[in-house]
């Protein structure tokens, strides 16, 4: 093949990969004749024509798609090689252009063949200087199919648009599960804009509801089969968990390595635009997404008419979430919509697609059960929900316990109604409530008749402040360094015949709502001052009593007059005495309790703050007000050791009493493990279960002073 004379220039708009390289200059013969073989090689056609249009030389490409050899094409016009073609007009039309303008020419040419279907060619005209460089004597002619080329811009254009367009979140990350690329979609349904997750990895969505199982699950599936598809609780930047329907495949290069990960979801909600949307926000609760009272009524009354027909019972629960104003004061409420909203999760995968949960209000939820076959299987889901509510619940890396009161009525008469199975279900819960909760009651009387054994139980409290049915039980409180006893702590205990034991918190509201609770209080400390002196007298050392006082008796009563003409009868536990107030008591009524603490600490009486840790205490009132000591609430102590946020509380408690010059302990020790690690930063007293359980008087002094015969037997097992 004849090299060419002299060279095009180089298009310099045109990236290194697709230049042939005819900018080439061969010093030599040699040099040539290897750019001659490389340009005849390629697959491109190439031929070059001379001012006049007639070829001078062309590749086998080129003469192989005109049929003809080289030696018949030299020197022929160029349009009676190609006939009058697109090709042929295509060149004529910018002879000028290239010849005497130098312009390089890039245009596209759809050839159609008989019996062959379309394709589309890139032409490039270039023009071909001499071997000075500065005369065009001709125009190299290169004719590229980009039909393959076309074809995937097409479809890279198509899913742009799809991907820009789509109301479907798209997600694309690397290899490594960076996140690349991110559609509109997503940031609206998440909340998160693109440059605050570009960069990040999908966890950042993480909604902290499944375990740790089922991602390990889904990426095994993912890897092998190559994608995964279902349903999965994610988070919005705001806090809210939201249910979605996700595909996530994996996408690989021509030689099957691993290019990217695409994730597609969409949202398990209407859309905004629809018209249900007011009727939406009138019946579903904005936090949960669960049905609100005003829905769960309705479906309520539904349930009662079609089990009237059916002749079927339904089990309606109220269920209370225990103490869970203790989470909203300690952790916060961003911490408490979250454990609300994991809750309602919890629950709705639990029960039956047919069952209704709503949330009614608060902590409040509502569940209701249709078609219920006997009554014996409600006790068995009130149990299977206090199982599911025992287990731990990590919301925002805190581990929460959480328990739960139900009251559950059961519809056993075709003439019930809405209003009345709702009351009895309240009723049921109260007594719940009053018997310290983490249970349930199923009302299987009339209102009527449970507010009849209310009243008599209020009747039996008043008979019983003079009778020896309501005991006082004490409480070692040890120094955990010395293994010895520090302060011994008192309760009530009341248990009748007829009804089991009524809990100390039962005892103190049906005490408040008698009106007894300041005479149930000086009960309270005459008893126990009585049988303390009793113990010195008798040689028994107690270093301190300690007694809770009830928000009546700070600010109804003259706790200090009270105290004082105790302790005329008592004198041996004056310096022993310590009093202790619930931290929410000295937030509630702070101008109060400093007059109150004053009257005690000229009495000589010591303060203790008990429940630290839910509120929120100034450091500066804590060094104003006379107190000797702090006492962390149970929670935190019984979700040690491995709960990191509850540790760094406890951990900030301790470094501010010791900063204050007050004494510090712990409430609700359980294990050897809390008392090492309380043991380890600081805390050196504590009470709770490991150390022993409330005992009776005459038990206690036993423990107390054991028979020498007898080896004194630990209070409680860990």
């Amino acid at each position: 093949m004849p090299v060419y004379a002299a060279m095009p220039d180089h298009d310099e708009t045109r990236s290194p990969d697709d230049s042939l390289g005819l900018d080439v200059q061969p010093t030599d013969a040699r040099g040539l004749a290897h750019y001659a073989n490389i340009v005849a090689a390629l697959p491109d056609r190439i031929a070059l024509v001379d001012r006049s249009g007639r070829l001078l030389t062309a590749n086998v490409a080129f003469l192989q798609s005109i049929g003809r050899q080289l030696d018949d094409a030299i020197g022929q016009p160029f349009m009676s090689l190609c006939g009058e073609s697109p090709l042929t007009t295509l060149l004529y039309h910018h002879l000028s252009a290239c010849l005497d303008q130098a312009q390089t020419i890039v245009e596209d040419w759809l050839e159609t063949r008989e019996h062959d279907e379309p394709r589309q060619h890139e032409v490039r005209l270039l023009p071909c200087r001499d071997a000075q460089g500065e005369l065009v004597t001709g125009i190299v002619i290169e004719v590229r199919d980009v039909s393959a080329i076309r074809d995937v811009e097409r479809r890279l254009l198509q899913s742009a648009a799809v991907y820009a367009a789509t109301s479907e979140g798209v997600l694309i990350t690397d290899p490594a599960g960076i996140v690349v690329a991110v559609n509109t979609a997503f940031t609206q349904i998440t909340g998160y804009a693109e440059s605050e997750i570009l960069g990040q990895k999908p966890s950042l969505l993480n909604a902290q509801w499944h375990s740790q199982g089922f991602f390990i699950s889904l990426w095994r599936r993912l890897l092998r089969q190559g994608a995964w598809q279902g349903e999965i609780w994610n988070r919005r930047k705001n806090g809210e968990i939201y249910r979605q329907r996700l595909t996530i495949r994996r996408v690989l290069d021509q030689r099957g390595r691993l290019v990217n990960f695409v994730g597609l979801f969409a949202e398990r909600t209407a859309s905004p635009e629809t018209p249900r949307l007011a009727e939406h926000l009138i019946h579903y609760d904005a936090l949960t997404k669960l049905p609100n009272h005003l829905l769960f009524e309705s479906r309520l009354e539904h349930a009662i008419e079609l089990g009237r027909r059916k002749e079927s019972l339904l089990a309606l629960f109220i269920v209370d979430l225990d103490h869970f104003s203790h989470i909203n004061s300690s952790l916060g409420y961003q911490i408490g919509d979250d454990l609300l909203r994991t809750i309602g999760l919890k629950l709705r995968e639990t029960i039956r697609p047919s069952d209704t949960l709503a949330r009614l209000r608060a902590d409040q939820f509502a569940l209701l059960f249709e078609d219920i076959e006997d009554s014996d299987e409600v006790p068995q889901i009130a149990n299977r929900l206090k199982t599911l509510m025992s287990k731990p619940i990590w919301i925002r890396g805190h581990q929460l316990h959480v328990s739960f009161s139900a009251g559950i009525a059961l519809s056993t008469e075709l003439l019930e109604d809405r209003r009345a199975l709702l009351t009895n279900a309240e009723s049921a819960l109260r007594q719940v409530k009053r018997r310290g909760g983490n249970g349930f009651q199923i009302l299987s009387s009339a209102p009527e008749q449970v507010a009849r054994e209310h009243l008599q139980l209020l009747a039996r409290l008043r008979a019983a402040l003079g009778t020896s049915e309501i005991q006082l039980q004490y409480r070692p409180s040890m120094d955990m360094s010395t293994d010895g006893l520090d302060a011994v702590a008192v309760s009530m205990h009341w248990e009748l015949p007829e009804l089991g034991l009524i809990t100390q918190e039962r005892l103190l509201a049906l005490a408040e709502e008698s009106g007894l609770i300041l005479e149930l209080g000086d009960w309270v400390l005459t008893q126990a001052c009585r049988q303390v002196q009793d113990w010195i007298d008798r040689g028994l050392t107690i270093k301190r009593l300690a007694i809770e006082i009830s928000e009546a008796q700070l600010t109804r009563g003259d706790l200090a007059r009270t105290l004082a003409q105790r302790l005329e009868d008592y004198p041996a536990v004056a310096t022993r005495l310590d009093l202790e107030f619930s931290e929410r008591l000295l937030v509630k009524h702070r101008e109060q309790i400093a007059e109150v603490f004053q009257g005690l600490n000229e009495l000589g009486i010591g303060i203790c703050l008990s429940e630290v840790g839910i509120g929120w205490t100034a450091p500066a009132l804590l060094q104003r007000l006379p107190i000797r000591g702090l006492k962390i609430h149970s929670s935190f102590i019984e979700a040690l050791p491995n709960a990191h946020h509850e540790l760094a509380v406890v951990e900030a408690l301790i470094a501010m009493a010791q900063a204050l010059g007050l004494e510090i302990s712990a409430d609700g020790v359980r294990t050897k493990d809390q008392q090492y690690q309380l043991l380890s930063i600081g805390c050196l007293k504590a009470q709770g279960d490991l150390f022993g359980e409330p005992l009776s008087a005459a038990q206690f002094e036993s423990w107390l002073n054991p028979p020498p015969a007898l080896k004194q037997p630990a209070p409680l097992s860990n």
